[in-house]
């Protein structure tokens, strides 16, 4: 079973509950409060929320940005998103997921990529490209 936090109140934030399938819980935190955080196999959040959980050891993070501001934390990757209109089908049909990261171990750059695979084969998502760029 998948443990997934999703920090933040902002919609490009938990827009990513639609990733959820039956072998994946999610929750959710409006703020990060001293909060044991071991538990998560990932931490979804914003450059906005990356600051509060500095110290706190997160296995991998996915830090979803608007712009190039993109953190080069170890074991995070950003992703990149200019929602225009409908959110929700944008997410749904987005042609090319793109990772940037500058430091992630292996294993967690494949977590991500059987993550959205595996999202893609539970028609999560309609598209299954999905590319890694170091920054």
């Amino acid at each position: 079973m998948l443990n997934i936090l999703i920090l933040g109140i902002e919609d490009e934030i938990k827009i990513f509950r639609f990733l959820k399938h039956f072998n994946m819980n999610i929750d959710y935190l409006n703020n990060y409060k001293n909060q044991d955080l071991s538990k998560y196999n990932l931490v979804i959040t914003s450059y906005k929320y990356l600051d509060s959980i500095e110290n706190v050891d997160v296995e991998l993070i996915l830090s979803v940005v608007e712009d190039e501001t993109f953190s080069n934390r170890k074991n995070l990757v950003n992703i990149v998103f200019n929602f225009k209109q409908d959110m929700i089908r944008e997410f749904i049909k987005t042609e090319k997921w793109n990772f940037y990261y500058r430091s992630v171990d292996k294993g967690n750059v494949k977590f991500i990529y059987d993550l959205f695979r595996d999202c893609y084969e539970y028609k999560k998502i309609e598209s299954k490209d999905i590319k890694f760029h170091k920054i």
